[in-house]
């Protein structure tokens, strides 16, 4: 039996700002909150992952450059290093990707923000 543990709430709140920055970017993007944040595994030195899908009208380089740098400063403004990981949707769904078990643990232990 495995125990159940609680997303960190500190990563979840960065992580909610980081995604109010994404929303405000980009509306209609997806972004989750995955990894030991979301699992309750979290370390002092720990990152936060977040996933990040698009829209495929708006997937291009310029967007997925300013995720970037929308990480890079929330991550500094809370002392923490956000690391997000930005498909565009028809790469993942319209694709075998949708198999790998990299989506299968988004999907499953995913926070939606």
């Amino acid at each position: 039996m495995s125990i159940v543990k609680e997303a960190n709430p500190v990563a979840v709140k960065i992580a909610k700002q980081f995604a109010d920055a994404v929303h405000d970017l980009v509306p209609g993007a997806v972004v989750k909150l995955f990894g030991s944040a979301a699992r309750g595994q979290m370390e002092d030195l720990s990152d936060i992952d977040i996933y990040v899908e698009l829209p495929d009208a708006v997937a291009n380089d310029d967007n997925r450059q300013k995720i970037n740098d929308l990480a890079w400063e929330v991550g500094f403004a809370n002392d923490s290093i956000i690391q997000p990981v930005v498909y565009q949707k028809s790469e993942i769904w319209d694709s075998p990707l949708r198999s790998s078990p990299f989506i299968k643990a988004v999907t499953h232990e995913g926070i939606l923000l």
